[in-house]
């Protein structure tokens, strides 16, 4: 009986010594293949010409911080970063509001197809135009409102704002 236990009791020693042994040596195997894969690998590069004409070069479109969006005439347009015209700020709650929306009528009446936006960001009612990707492109058109509309020529301003580019 004591034979027995003493049996049973070294069977388990025994097999996790083998255990062990099995298992570093097919780790150390393993790190062999691996150093020998690292001294042997030789990568090869295969691509489109075409990509290193385009490689540091930013879209006119899209950018990180551009999205799709469904703007208020039900369009797709994409969001982007731009610049707009500021044609009037006020922060008369009375007033403000009627006025920027007389002066949007006015701008529509001899410019059909200038874009328009009356915007209320708190405390200002603001009629901004156009959607303009570069501070050239708005520059110039506020060159031309200013020619066009001498009236509202001191308030009148370019601004950093998020564009609607249509999409087609």
């Amino acid at each position: 009986m004591k034979l027995l236990k003493l049996i049973l009791w070294a069977l388990p020693m025994v097999a996790s010594a083998q255990v062990v042994e099995r298992t570093t040596t097919s780790v150390g195997a393993a790190l062999t293949i691996c150093d020998y894969l690292r001294q042997q690998g030789n990568v090869e590069l295969l691509q489109d010409p075409r990509l290193e004409e385009l490689v540091g070069k930013t879209s006119k479109i899209y950018n990180a911080a551009s999205h799709l969006q469904v703007n208020k005439a039900g369009e797709r347009v994409i969001v982007s970063p731009g610049y707009r015209v500021r044609v009037f700020s006020g922060n008369n709650q009375i007033t403000s509001k009627n006025e920027a929306f007389k002066i949007e009528d006015e701008l529509k009446f001899y410019i059909p197809d200038l874009q328009t936006y009356v915007l209320f960001k708190t405390p200002n009612w603001r009629l901004v135009v156009g959607n303009y990707r570069t501070q050239e492109e708005a520059t110039a058109a506020l060159r031309v409102l200013k020619k066009k509309f001498p009236i509202y020529g001191r308030e009148m301003f370019v601004v950093n704002d998020d564009i609607e580019i249509p999409l087609k």
